[in-house]
């Protein structure tokens, strides 16, 4: 009974530090995401491959909460939603935008969220890559990516 009892402390402590462990890095990378950011560019294949930008004047924004939600705009429309982070992802769990033609930027950003879904879990996964100054990718089926900017 005393080994019984011994492996289930074991086993306790053993997911506790793995519970810690990863909703350390999750936190970690949900602050680094908290904030505002615009896009600056879709890289529709590799990073020497074709890039879409906005047009002049053209933004688009996006505030991530730490409530989970999120929010922003294109030139002509809005959306919002839930996220959530692992270590290294962001996941788009919820996403609601309004129904205004948009500009081909635009399309090209809400495609983006399409092209990411997993389709098990219909969240669209992005991989994470902090890089200097404050710029964000967000990769999606391992060649493209968004290129955002922290304001």
């Amino acid at each position: 009974m005393n080994f019984r009892f011994l492996t289930l402390s074991i086993s306790f402590i053993v997911f506790a530090l793995n519970f810690a462990c990863s909703t350390d890095a999750t936190s970690a990378t949900n602050q680094k995401v908290l904030g505002t950011w615009l896009v600056l560019a879709i890289h529709n294949s590799s990073p020497s491959g074709p890039t879409l930008g906005p047009n002049t004047g053209e933004i688009i924004s996006i505030t991530f909460k730490n409530d989970g939600s999120f929010g922003g705009t294109t030139s002509v429309n809005t959306f919002g939603g839930q996220f959530s982070t692992t270590s290294n992802s962001l996941l788009i769990e919820e996403l609601e935008i309004t129904e205004v033609a948009d500009t081909n930027f635009g399309r090209a950003f809400y495609e983006s969220f399409d092209e990411s879904r997993n389709s098990d879990t219909a969240f669209s996964e992005f991989k994470s890559v902090f890089t200097e100054n404050n710029i964000l990718n967000l990769e999606y089926q391992g060649f493209k990516f968004l290129t955002l900017q922290k304001q």
